[in-house]
């Protein structure tokens, strides 16, 4: 697609966005991020960070929070781009929670209650 600039809608910063800074270098993902209690790495390989945040998570089922955090802040910059919602962390926050809660219904029995607490210490 070929755009007027390729620079990153969420932090103002003159990089060029990717998948890489999108999710795990951009300030505004960073901030999301630590909403959960994680903090990133300073590594450019995105393999690594989320092996590091395997380790800090520490539960069965750290891939569905990995993957629904991804989302969440891929969803609020669509939301800035195509509908003009202004980002912030609390809407973040609250499109992980939403998704969360869906994710929790297609969850493993074996992962009830521990999957509950943890949404409510956490979330």
């Amino acid at each position: 697609m070929h755009l007027t600039y390729y620079n990153c809608v969420l932090c103002g910063l003159y990089v060029e966005e990717d998948l890489a800074h999108l999710l795990f270098h951009c300030p505004f993902s960073i901030a999301c991020w630590s909403t959960l209690q994680l903090l990133l790495l300073n590594s450019i390989d995105p393999c690594t960070i989320v092996e590091s945040f395997k380790l800090q998570l520490e539960l069965p089922f750290f891939m569905e929070i990995i993957v629904t955090m991804s989302w969440s802040i891929w969803m609020a910059c669509n939301d800035l781009i195509f509908i003009g919602i202004p980002n912030s962390i609390p809407r973040c926050k609250q499109i992980f929670k939403s998704e969360f809660a869906l994710v929790m219904l297609i969850a493993k029995v074996a992962y009830h209650p521990r999957i509950d607490l943890w949404l409510e210490a956490f979330v």
